[in-house]
């Protein structure tokens, strides 16, 4: 999840490509859109910081600071890995606005996927 971060932070586009699983529904697409989109995306979001705040059976929560034009546009996220025979490769996330969370101190992967999580999937 870190370097899959920092890879959104330096707008390592081929990076994030190789770490989607194969099942990712995002792999659907030409690579060439795919790629064009996440480089587009590292341009207009500033990265601040990753905060892991808990991992468990090949799952990782995490609160993303990130921000665009100033605006803080923070989430959450807990993200399911799968292995692909070579290596651990992102599956999909569900995440909600930092803001909606609550307390982000007592936040569990068990609370996190009781409450309604919306999609919000950047690749």
């Amino acid at each position: 999840m870190r370097s899959r971060f920092a890879a959104f932070a330096i707008g390592d586009a081929e990076y994030l490509w190789r770490t989607l699983h194969p099942d990712h529904e995002v792999r659907g697409r030409p690579k060439a859109d795919v790629l064009r989109d996440l480089k587009a995306a590292s341009r207009t979001l500033k990265y601040m910081r990753l905060t892991i705040l808990a991992a468990k059976d090949a799952r990782v929560l995490f609160l993303a600071a990130i921000f665009a034009k100033g605006k803080d546009c923070s989430f959450v996220e807990l993200s399911t890995f799968a292995h692909d025979g070579t290596g651990w490769r992102y599956l999909f996330g569900d995440n909600r606005d930092a803001r909606e969370v609550g307390d982000i101190a007592r936040l569990t992967i068990e609370s996190f996927s009781d409450g309604r999580a919306a999609q919000r999937d950047p690749a």
